[in-house]
Order: C-alpha cells, then sequence, then structure tokens
C-alpha cells in the first residue's frame, strides 16, 4: 500500500493507486467518502465530482456535551426545541 496518494486536489481529496490482480484499481476520497475506480481519468472525474457534490450539501453540527449521563437527554431537548409549541402560562 502506498503511503503518499497518486493526486491531491486543492480542496484536500486524494487519490492513491494499488495494484490488484487484474491491474490497477484507484481509490478517491473527500470528505470522509471513498470510491474506487478502474482508471486514473475516471477517477479524477469522480473527485471532481465528489468536490461539486459536497458544496451543495449542508450539515448541521450536533453540539458537544461534556456530561454524558444527562448529555443525550439534554441534546434531544435542544434539537427539539424548536419544532415544540411552546406552553402556554
Amino acid at each position: 500500500m502506498p503511503n503518499n496518494p497518486l493526486y491531491v486536489s486543492n480542496r484536500g481529496g486524494t487519490i492513491n493507486s494499488f495494484r490488484g490482480d487484474s491491474g490497477w484499481l484507484y481509490r478517491v476520497c473527500f470528505d470522509q467518502l471513498c470510491l474506487y475506480c478502474d482508471d486514473l481519468l475516471s477517477a479524477k472525474l469522480q473527485l471532481e465530482s465528489l468536490e461539486k457534490r459536497q458544496v451543495l450539501s449542508t450539515y448541521k453540527r450536533i453540539p458537544v456535551v461534556n456530561n454524558y449521563a444527562k448529555g443525550l437527554r439534554e441534546l434531544v431537548e435542544s434539537a427539539a426545541a424548536p419544532y415544540l409549541e411552546k406552553e402556554v402560562a
């Protein structure tokens, strides 16, 4: 297995090459997602596609709670709070 990637894009995506039984295999990775391709040209196109798709996707960050005993309850309540109706006094 190679230690260094064959290609690194400006956005941090990588292409690694591996020698298999039937020839070379190229692993394309970006933002914790990896794909495998049979040739370098396909790998480059897949990397560009992954990088474009990441721009369109949105991620909601979950707050980290330090106290794990009651952390799950607080996490669920804080996530549900915007969707619950306020109690009428």
